[in-house]
């Protein structure tokens, strides 16, 4: 049995089975959705971090590993890692009423036991001056807070109680809250997007059906993948940490993906059901058309994510096994649960139809075949003309990419109106304290380094810390481990983490201070801390990036020559898509980083592109647009293998596929925008860029590039050696 007749078989299989025992088969999807929706709403909000963490050998994981090796955990922290920022806009420190809030508040802490806050220093106590500020509204007190990532919510909680209605305002900033601040805004986020997404992508449905039932069947699709794939995500976490956008991550894609292989089903079966064919015949021919197509598609798609788990960090370890969990579950929904939900309602798939104007609502023409097909038709008559238009403005618009920046977006880029946010340019303004970054110098003395020798290397160091800007010396603290081995010197950074001065200040750190310092001495000096992982991060990104490339380019190739019985197909497809990935990109640095039109479009102009974003979106966008091209394939195939025309296989298959294709895109547009709609900086960036790509496309791509090339090639666009092609006349002889 040849791979083909194979693939036939198991599609044959999944759709015949819904088929079979509908009743059964929904049952069973709906009782797992549930399950699993019910397993996330209970305990999917403590299962994924906001540590970014890698395991790649950098320099900042191997200080790690030396500090958890050599120092024993402390069950309380040696320094304040919170700390409580006080205003009173009415009111100085030297006031009555001033002191007995703040009073109040203290009192509130203390309640919460040494098992949560385990010490500070306040004004009030010590008297320390440089704990206020120079117009004594606003005073400080660092907080010793015990394991505050998953205290941070009860701190803040009890901090909002105890100033509730009080004449303070009383913010926490640290990086426990901090990472707080973003999950919630994550959480908001969510929430805006379902807000906009979900509606705007119903209405598409309605206008591409014409009818509340049939609209509602991909959204029910989507619906099961997500609550299926949020639990194996959480299941996946059990064994590696999974970064906590991987929530946003799969309702993104579980949307995007589980509507669209549905529409493409749907579509399919109401052609079959208006050409004359049986509920049942209908059900199994759009099996076994398009149901090929969502196969391939979501295929592609997963091959394109797996380049990601091959980088050594969670960020896209997991973002990636949350995506490829709700495309395949997608998939499956869409030959199983669709095919059983369609042999139920039968015609009944066409109730509670709206009055539409003509020519709308005919489940795949959206009223744009003529244009489209007069569109594929022009270019198919100039090809060349076509075709080195369309190259060009896709090569100018992606020609901004050589200016990307890559970065993270600190707290600086989060809503003004944040609390967080206030009290930390409060924090920066009036006052020289580093809390939220420092730099972790961590010495691993060989057996025959002198401790003379260590000591003076570190005072050397020391020295040139005091010198530079760049860091707070003078709040420099050193540890050493119990068996004398390890010296670690803690330095404070002004400033937020991500920010460029911190980055900097650790790149002078380690390529100055610590050669210059340490010449000469056998000992091992390594640079941690929250600065420095994320300048071995962009390093593992960079370095990452080749192989994530090769293997997707690699997987896809070969995916889509077997899929087409071709090596010219996949080659031009991969042309294509490095294409609108290049002219994405493009747009991301003008809107963001060089803010054209970024107020326009609610978007916040940012100096960086969030460093994790292009190789996420290379992939995700190099699986996405071969949801069209193998849709818009298979039909040119089909008719190819039946007329031996090229030209007119084109033009027929954009026209007969230019409706469904406009919905699916104006779906996956309406999903992105949703999510480009929040107000973390990464998720607009992420958003605006997979929209911008779909809708090239959709539009540039599927409607002149790509019957223009396959103008050029003709039949070498069918071109591929005898062992690949085999099957392609038994193709014919079963399609004659």
């Amino acid at each position: 049995m040849s791979a083909s007749s194979a693939l036939d078989r198991g599609l044959q299989a999944a759709v015949g089975l819904g088929l079979r025992r509908p009743r059964t088969v929904l049952t069973a999807w709906l009782l797992l959705a549930l399950l699993c929706a019910v397993l996330v709403v209970r305990s999917g909000g403590s299962a994924f971090g906001t540590d970014i963490e890698r395991s790649d050998g950098s320099d900042s994981v191997r200080a790690d590993a030396l500090l958890r090796a050599h120092l024993p955990a402390a069950v309380v922290p040696d320094r304040p890692n919170e700390v409580l920022v006080l205003r009173a806009p009415a009111l100085t420190v030297d006031d009555p009423a001033y002191a007995m809030a703040a009073s109040a508040i203290a009192e509130r802490l203390q309640a919460l036991g040494p098992g949560v806050v385990a010490g500070g220093r306040s004004f009030f106590i010590d008297g320390d001056a440089t704990l206020v500020s120079a117009d004594r509204r606003t005073t400080l007190v660092p907080l010793v807070v015990v394991d505050p990532r998953r205290n941070a919510r009860v701190l803040r909680d009890a901090v909002r109680e105890a100033a509730a209605d009080g004449p303070l305002a009383a913010t926490l900033v640290g990086p426990a809250s901090v990472g707080l601040a973003y999950r919630e805004l994550a959480d908001r986020d969510l929430r805006a997007e379902l807000r906009i997404g979900v509606p705007a992508a119903f209405a598409v449905l309605l206008l591409v059906f014409g009818s509340l039932v049939a609209a509602a069947l991909p959204l029910l699709v989507a619906a099961v993948s997500i609550a299926i794939a949020l639990a194996l995500a959480m299941a996946f976490a059990q064994f590696a940490p999974v970064y906590f956008l991987v929530v946003n991550m799969v309702l993104m894609m579980g949307l995007a993906a589980g509507i669209d292989y549905a529409l493409f089903m749907l579509v399919r079966y109401r052609e079959e059901r208006r050409a004359g064919a049986t509920v049942s015949a209908a059900v199994e021919r759009s099996g076994a058309s398009a149901g090929r197509a969502v196969l391939f598609s979501g295929a592609t798609v997963v091959v394109a994510l797996i380049g990601l788990l091959a980088v050594p960090t969670n960020v896209f370890r997991g973002l990636a096994a949350g995506a490829i969990a709700a495309v395949l579950v997608a998939v499956l929904a869409s030959l199983t649960l669709l095919p059983a939900l369609l042999r139920l309602l039968g015609d009944r798939v066409d109730a509670l139809r709206l009055p539409l104007p003509r020519g709308i609502g005919g489940g795949g023409d959206f009223g744009s075949r003529g244009i489209a097909a007069r569109v594929a038709r022009a270019a198919v008559r100039r090809p060349w003309l076509a075709l080195v238009a369309s190259v060009s403005m896709l090569a100018l618009l992606a020609a901004p990419a050589l200016q990307m920046r890559i970065g993270f977006a600190g707290i600086q880029t989060l809503p003004p109106q944040l609390e967080t946010r206030q009290a930390f340019d409060l924090l920066q303004k009036d006052f020289r304290i580093g809390l939220v970054a420092e730099a972790v110098i961590v010495v691993d003395a060989r057996r025959d380094a002198e401790a003379t020798a260590v000591d003076a290397a570190l005072r050397r160091l020391r020295d040139a810390l005091s010198a530079d800007a760049g860091f707070l010396a003078e709040l420099a603290s050193e540890r050493r481990g119990t068996d004398g081995r390890l010296r670690v010197l803690k330095v404070p950074l002004p400033g937020e983490a991500e920010g460029e001065p911190a980055l900097q200040a650790v790149t002078r750190l380690r390529a100055e201070l610590v050669p210059q310092a340490f010449g000469g001495v056998p000992a091992t000096v390594l640079v941690t801390g929250t600065s420095a992982g994320y300048l071995d991060f962009f390093r593992l990104t960079r370095q990452s990036a080749p192989l994530v490339i090769a293997l997707v380019l690699g997987l896809s190739f070969a995916l889509l020559a077997w899929a087409f019985r071709s090596i010219v197909v996949p080659l031009k497809a991969a042309a294509l898509n490095l294409l609108s990935v290049g002219a994405a990109y493009g747009a991301l640095v003008l809107v963001f980083q060089h803010g054209v039109g970024a107020a326009w479009l609610g978007l916040q102009q940012v100096p960086i592109i969030e460093a994790w974003i292009p190789l996420f979106l290379f992939t995700v966008l190099y699986g996405l647009s071969m949801d069209y091209h193998v849709f818009l394939l298979s039909r040119v195939r089909e008719h190819y293998d039946v007329s031996g025309d090229n030209s007119g296989a084109v033009v027929h298959a954009i026209g007969s596929t230019a409706g469904v294709i406009t919905g699916a895109a104006l779906i996956m547009v309406a999903v992105f925008a949703g999510f480009a709609a929040g107000e973390l900086v990464m998720f607009q960036q992420i958003g605006f860029g997979l929209a911008v790509a779909v809708l090239l496309d959709a539009t540039l791509v599927r409607l002149v590039l790509v019957p223009a090339s396959m103008t050029v090639l003709g039949e070498r666009n069918w071109y591929a050696p005898r062992w690949l092609s085999g099957d392609r006349q038994r193709s014919r002889d079963r399609a004659a």
